[in-house]
């Protein structure tokens, strides 16, 4: 695979000299004029933003793992623990930073990430503009892959939460009675997951096209066009009118950071870079190397 990135040889962290300048010139939506410290800037949040990535995922997943380790303890007791002792609360203790993240109420950084999504897009922006051209080489876009990496560690952590759980509240196993106990809900997550496959399969067998809503990584870039997973067909050069680079703005400052590729008679398809295994910019190079008519012009030269 070729480099794309434009920061990976850049300090992952900005000087304190630096950052009065940087944070003043993103509050107007400007970037750094120096190159050598828009890099910077651009690693310096992406090193912050993969902190916050992995505190994400680690507290998901001890979320996860609490909270069906306890029903799981529940379920092998048979449904219910009378006279519960006062521990079994810390069981569940752990699962509360998850559901507060799943339920989008917090988020790891979140005070700091209040300006550091500005301070990413102008400086890339810049960099993007004066990056040299790189070759029209295929190109995969592989998919962020986040909390599935951690199933073969979740799964028997679960078991092994549930099972000790229930050892520990000391009650004859009943697990028949608790999967009877919570047989309905079992059976209404199977009927709505069951009436979600049997309306694509209608779409796919009506022959209904695809939206570009549904396009998603792993995205494949060659000289045939763009791939993209659960979109049947390849989105061929000839539709492609521009691509962009969106993010967060003093106006809109909670615009995700995404590539937006502009199609002729279409909707756009707009993939975020939290979605994609590698950096944005390794989207929008390797489509600049197939159409250098979309390249972006420079802003210094008017």
């Amino acid at each position: 695979m070729i480099d794309t990135s434009l920061v990976a040889d850049a300090p992952a962290s900005l000087p304190e000299r630096d950052r009065p300048a940087v944070i003043a010139l993103a509050r107007q939506g400007r970037p750094h004029p120096d190159p050598a410290v828009a890099a910077v800037t651009v690693a310096h949040v992406r090193r912050l933003n993969r902190c916050d990535r992995v505190v994400r995922q680690l507290l998901l997943g001890l979320g996860a793992v609490s909270f069906f380790g306890s029903v799981l303890a529940v379920t092998i007791a048979g449904g219910e623990v009378r006279d519960a002792p006062w521990w079994i609360l810390l069981v569940f203790l752990p699962a509360v930073p998850g559901a507060l993240i799943g339920a989008e109420v917090w988020e790891p950084g979140e005070r700091r990430r209040r300006l550091r999504p500005l301070l990413e897009t102008p400086n890339l922006r810049m960099l993007l503009e004066r990056a040299e051209p790189c070759p029209a080489t295929p190109v995969t876009i592989g998919r962020y892959r986040g909390l599935r990496v951690w199933w073969p560690v979740l799964v028997p952590s679960t078991a092994a939460v549930g099972w000790s759980t229930w050892r520990n509240l000391h009650v004859p196993a009943k697990p028949l009675e608790g999967l009877a106990s919570i047989a309905i809900g079992l059976i209404f997550w199977a009927v709505i997951l069951l009436l979600v496959a049997v309306g694509w399969l209608v779409q796919r067998w009506r022959g209904a096209p695809a939206e570009s809503s549904d396009a998603a990584t792993p995205i494949t870039v060659d000289a045939s066009g763009l791939r993209f997973r659960a979109l049947p067909d390849v989105v061929a050069w000839a539709e492609v009118s521009a691509v962009d680079l969106l993010g967060p703005t003093p106006a809109e400052p909670e615009t995700p950071v995404a590539v937006r590729w502009s199609l002729h008679g279409r909707d756009p398809i707009v993939i975020k870079a939290d979605e994609m295994a590698q950096p944005p910019e390794t989207a929008i190079r390797v489509t600049w190397a197939y159409r250098p008519d979309l390249r972006w012009r420079p802003v210094d030269e008017g």
